[in-house]
């Protein structure tokens, strides 16, 4: 008896850190969202955004741009205010539709079009979105992937559309 106890409980001691390898259920869904975004040619990292000077973790999903529309692009960065975290946010920019700020308004300035469109963009991104940022290179969504995998799929036509 105390033989075959002891047995088991070696038994047990090896094959218990294969179980701390299987990946949870909230991984698996994170790694179906990834590989959706990947297919759509949006860029995954697991990256820190800097808010107020500190460093907060977050995924970013990154649509390239192509080179004719990189001389054309505007700089800028809004914050999804109920989305973040009180710590995170003291300063307040102005509001630029409900619940979104400018941390920086657009370089070069942009027209009324494109400003509506911006609008409609934001009203697609997924629920858990903190920070839509967006640069020469690429345009760049900070979010919890806590969306649906329809959000992803959809996100490649509202930033392709966006004249910004």
């Amino acid at each position: 008896m105390s033989t075959t106890l002891l047995v088991v409980i070696i038994f047990a001691m090896v094959i218990s850190p294969i179980f701390w390898l299987v990946p949870s259920r909230r991984q698996r869904y994170q790694m179906h969202m990834r590989k959706i975004a990947l297919h759509a040619g949006i860029k995954v990292r697991l990256e820190k955004f800097e808010l107020n000077g500190e460093k907060h973790p977050a995924v970013a999903y990154r649509w390239m741009r192509d080179a004719d529309d990189r001389k054309q692009a505007r700089r800028f960065r809004l914050a999804h205010v109920p989305r973040m975290e009180k710590d995170q946010f003291d300063v307040r920019g102005d509001e630029f539709v409900e619940n979104w700020v400018w941390l920086q308004s657009p370089i070069p300035e942009a027209t009324e079009e494109q400003l509506e469109a911006l609008k409609e963009c934001l009203l697609q991104l997924p629920e858990d979105t903190l920070i839509f940022e967006s640069g020469t290179a690429a345009l760049t969504i900070w979010w919890r992937e806590r969306g649906m995998p329809e959000e992803v799929e959809a996100m490649p036509e509202c930033l392709s559309k966006l004249p910004l």
